[in-house]
């Protein structure tokens, strides 16, 4: 994982609290280890990070890149389940 900087968003801690989900476990998604954690771009500037939290549960993270810089900002936040999170255990487990 480059070396990256994610900073929160109002609407991202609104849309992370609507869903249910605490900034730490977020936060422990965005830098879980390699081996619980899976990236996906979407075009030059979104980026969406799923990872494994303390909680056990999987959290997802959307990203807009700033520019052409290596800072995100954190856009939303949601649980995986159903077929996002099979689609995640086979690409990590």
């Amino acid at each position: 994982m480059p070396d990256r900087e994610y900073v929160w968003t109002d609407e991202g801690m609104a849309d992370a609290r609507r869903n249910g989900i605490a900034i730490d476990e977020a936060t422990q998604a965005l830098y879980a280890p390699p081996g619980l954690r899976y990236e996906r771009t979407l075009g030059d500037l979104l980026l969406i990070v799923m990872g494994m939290a303390s909680t056990g549960r999987v959290i997802a993270v959307l990203c807009d890149r700033i520019g052409g810089t290596q800072t995100y900002k954190i856009i939303g936040g949601r649980a995986l389940q159903g077929a996002d999170l099979d689609q995640w255990r086979r690409r990590v487990l």
